[in-house]
């Protein structure tokens, strides 16, 4: 379902709180200046992270999901 992560380096929060995303990451995923990002946390316990997604990649990721969630259905039903 998921690839496996790849780690493109690191990145420092400055004082406004922006970061410099590196450009291996822009280039690989064709992010360029001016595109919308939408920040989203997951925050369990001691574990957090933030993701960044494309805002028009939303629509596709929605029903890569759905078709997921069917496919788990559809399986779970027949065992």
């Amino acid at each position: 379902m998921f690839e496996k992560p790849e780690f493109y380096g690191s990145t420092t929060v400055g004082e406004r709180g922006q970061i410099v995303l590196p450009v291996e990451l822009r280039k690989e995923f064709g992010i360029n200046a001016g595109d919308k990002l939408l920040v989203v946390g997951h925050k369990h316990m001691d574990f957090w992270g933030v993701y960044l997604v494309k805002a028009e990649a939303l629509g596709k990721m929605r029903e890569m999901i759905k078709q997921d969630i069917s496919q788990m259905l559809e399986k779970n039903k027949n065992e």
